[in-house]
């Protein structure tokens, strides 16, 4: 399945190819001198980024057995983060000085180049909005993020769907979802979620077999989670990561709300929620259950917090991908990268609010995949016959693209705060 957009956009030639593959290249040789101007140690624990340096995927002998130590899906770098990490460390000679350099170089550079062939995918014949499109990506800041482990899955979810819309290999392109879904905990049951809006569309594109969309997705989840039992290690569902989750981020915002002489840290609120407000509540399900008043005032106090950082992750596009999903029954070339963007950022951003709120660094690993669908959207939508019933004409359309685009990425340039939250 090939995304194209109709009509008369202007072919691709030598030169615009070229001029393409020059901004990628500067935005990566960019990205590389801001990256050696920071550490190259890896942060220690509790920072995410620790897995780079700690995971380990040797075999090795100690105490006369030999031991294989198997990521923790439950870890901040996830399955495959920390999978990638190790398999790095094995065949890239790396010192504890410069390791970090080296892993977030090569987690940038995946980003960008997997973006980049997203991009001439999805917008094949519009070299003008697919170079916005890429800029868009390289000016927010968002490959030097730490953990690299949100820059990894960005990039193998752009990998699934280059792999869907080229129709390469069903098998290889649930592998590249089955990557995105171990990336963390919370993003197996997108990639579950993924992987069945997958079959629906190959069922009603008449597709021979649309089955073996879930039937590899799920096997290929069961090849990496099963070494985790059979081999010495952590268990992949280990831990209780969402209370932890949620008790401090509760604790960090409710403590400013207390009536005392001097505001508690957020080690000491979250030890007096602990202890105090959820003592009879030892898990997250029983938190919400037993006091579901308290938490539905977290939920109005995180929705407060994530608006504003999901307006600051997309900005001006926030327009044409509002234009676009309204209009979502005209768009048929595109409707499944659509889709599959808004259903991925649907099965991340949720489940980040209902548990602690939604932080600038999350969308990042949907960011190219909406990108690349309101874009190509957009366009498909501007060639069509069909006025919008909605006030705004298909030119109207196409210009608001273009000045979002153009917007977005001056504010980036202005700033490259967009990573941080």
């Amino acid at each position: 399945m090939a995304a194209h957009e109709a009509g008369h956009q202007t072919p691709n030639t030598a030169w615009q190819k070229a001029l393409e593959i020059t901004i990628l290249v500067a935005a990566i040789l960019i990205s590389i001198s801001l990256i050696l101007k920071q550490s190259g140690v890896v942060p220690g624990a509790p920072m995410d980024q620790h897995f780079v340096e700690t995971v380990n995927i040797q075999l090795r002998r100690t105490n006369g057995h030999l031991v294989f130590q198997y990521p923790n899906l439950q870890n901040a770098g996830g399955i495959t983060s920390s999978l990638t990490a190790g398999l790095y460390k094995l065949i890239i000679p790396t010192t504890h000085e410069n390791l970090n350099w080296h892993f977030r170089i090569f987690s940038m550079a995946t980003l960008l180049i997997s973006s980049f062939f997203l991009f001439q995918t999805a917008i094949p014949r519009n070299p003008g909005l697919r170079t916005a499109a890429f800029l868009i990506i390289a000016t927010s800041g968002y490959q030097f993020l730490e953990p690299s482990s949100e820059v990894i899955a960005a990039t193998f979810l752009n990998l699934f769907l280059i792999a869907v819309l080229r129709s390469w290999p069903t098998l290889w392109a649930a592998f590249f979802l089955t990557l995105f879904g171990l990336g963390k905990v919370e993003l197996t049951l997108g990639a579950l979620i993924l992987s069945l809006f997958w079959f629906y569309w190959e069922y009603h594109q008449g597709k021979a077999r649309p089955y073996r969309t879930i039937v590899y997705t799920g096997l290929w989840l069961g090849a990496f989670l099963l070494p985790a039992f059979l081999l010495q290690g952590a268990n992949p569902l280990s831990s209780s990561r969402s209370s932890v989750a949620f008790l401090s981020t509760y604790s960090g915002f409710m403590r400013f709300h207390q009536f005392q002489s001097t505001i508690p840290t957020t080690g000491e609120a979250m030890k007096a929620t602990t202890e105090i407000v959820f003592a009879n509540a030892p898990t997250f399900p029983e938190m919400v259950a037993k006091h579901p008043d308290l938490y539905f005032d977290f939920l109005g106090v995180t929705a407060a917090r994530s608006i504003p950082n999901i307006i600051k992750a997309f900005k001006f596009m926030l327009l044409p991908l509002a234009a676009v999903t309204i209009r979502w029954k005209e768009v048929r070339e595109n409707r499944f990268l659509l889709w599959a963007g808004l259903l991925a950022a649907a099965c991340i951003l949720l489940p980040s609010w209902l548990v602690i709120y939604v932080r600038v660094r999350y969308i990042a690993k949907v960011l190219p995949a909406i990108i690349a669908g309101t874009i190509a959207g957009c366009l498909e939508l501007s060639q069509s016959n069909n006025l919008s019933n909605k006030g705004l004409s298909n030119n109207g359309l196409l210009r608001m693209t273009w000045i979002s685009a153009i917007l977005t990425i001056a504010w980036q340039v202005a700033g490259l705060t967009a990573y941080q939250d």
